[in-house]
């Protein structure tokens, strides 16, 4: 579908999602989630004549264009997530709960296709899952490359899990598993061959269960930490984490206890910083932490480098080169 098509379906989606919110008087996210439903059905659901007639004819047509015109999951995919970041920023979503940019998601999707040797059966876990978008970016690119998996996501904001499930009702089919939950304290736990996350960041707002080895005595936890640490319990015995942290988390404030247990526990892979023209401020710079369980097999140097700027097209070459030849060797001698 052209840009101009997408464009055409955000402007229409997003008046439709603001004129839902003012006549039934909720948040922007709660009207979207409900439209978004709404066309999932096949009907809108009306209560006490709420919304009204002319908005459930808009979602009505709406509903039509968009089975007529079959958007592949990709162009679903774009459309819902410029749509999500205009009901984020009315509703002043906070930054930990924002959208995964495509740039990083795509870059994130390239390296896990290389690596991660997926197959058709295996299971896929985001763990801050979200809105979904990282999610379907990687599943998307896994499709094209004639992979199936189970898909699961997890999160402990339910508003942003309903729109997740509504946004995967359209491109999807509702075939991803979604749970409510709080990772960090999460004690029943599916395994999965890959786990991806955006990591939030910031303090974790309760002690840790004193089983974290990143635990900080004086109950202010970074949640971040936490949760790389938690990640090695969602993967089966070959699986790979590829997760987005701060750009400073291994040389940072309290990086010692996390730096010892990655040591004890875990193999780092890679640690690949995003290119720097991706954050206004270098501060909330981050960048791809790909780890393994610590086993006897897995061997080789870590990748470690940074991604120069996309539109720095001979060095970006170079640097997806580098990458290349590395995953090659890396192959090689966990395979000999």
């Amino acid at each position: 579908m052209t840009q101009e098509k997408i464009a055409q379906y955000f402007d229409n989606l997003t008046a439709i999602t603001t004129d839902f919110s003012k006549d039934v008087d909720m948040n922007f996210t709660d009207a979207l989630v409900e439209i978004l439903e709404d066309i999932n059905d096949g009907s809108v659901h009306v209560d006490a004549n709420k919304p009204n007639s002319v908005i459930v004819e808009q979602i009505q047509t709406l509903t039509q264009s968009l089975r007529q015109d079959k958007l592949s999951a990709d162009d679903l995919r774009k459309l819902l997530q410029l749509v999500t970041l205009k009901v984020h920023r009315e509703d002043k979503v906070p930054a930990n709960s924002q959208i995964t940019p495509d740039g990083i998601g795509y870059l994130l999707s390239d390296f896990l296709l290389q690596t991660a040797a997926l197959k058709t059966g295996d299971t896929l876990i985001d763990f801050n899952v979200g809105t979904g978008n990282l999610l379907d970016t990687v599943n998307n690119l896994l499709v094209d490359n004639g992979i199936t998996v189970a898909r699961i996501g997890i999160d402990n904001d339910s508003r942003q899990l309903a729109l997740a499930s509504a946004v995967d009702g359209l491109i999807n089919d509702r075939t991803t598993s979604f749970y409510e939950a709080d990772v960090v304290q999460l004690e029943d736990i599916p395994k999965a061959k890959v786990v991806i996350a955006d990591l939030p960041v910031g303090y974790y707002p309760m002690a840790a269960p004193s089983y974290y080895a990143t635990q900080l005595a004086n109950g202010q936890s970074m949640v971040h930490q936490l949760l790389i640490e938690k990640s090695l319990d969602f993967l089966t015995p070959d699986g790979w984490a590829y997760l987005l942290v701060p750009a400073d988390v291994l040389s940072g404030t309290d990086s010692k206890k996390l730096l010892g247990m990655l040591t004890a526990k875990a193999q780092i892979k890679a640690f690949l910083q995003l290119p720097n023209n991706f954050f206004q401020n270098q501060s909330a710079a981050k960048a791809i932490l790909v780890i393994r369980k610590k086993q006897a097999e897995n061997t080789g140097d870590i990748l470690m480098g940074q991604y120069p700027p996309l539109k720095d097209v001979d060095n970006l070459k170079k640097f997806l080169q580098d990458i290349k030849a590395w995953v090659k060797l890396d192959r090689e001698k966990n395979e000999a």
